[in-house]
């Protein structure tokens, strides 16, 4: 998850928005980010 901070604040810098995040379902889950571009779709971090 710490990877996919680092690349959500870069796309914010660049005019993405944070929706929100899932925290990863122990044991073998993955967690995501979902952030929107500036035109307001939706796309994952994973």
């Amino acid at each position: 998850m710490a990877a996919l901070e680092v690349e959500c604040d870069r796309l914010a810098a660049l005019g993405a928005t944070r929706v929100r995040r899932y925290e990863p379902d122990p044991p073998m889950g993955a967690g995501f980010i979902v952030m929107a571009d500036p035109e307001g779709n939706e796309f994952c971090l994973d």
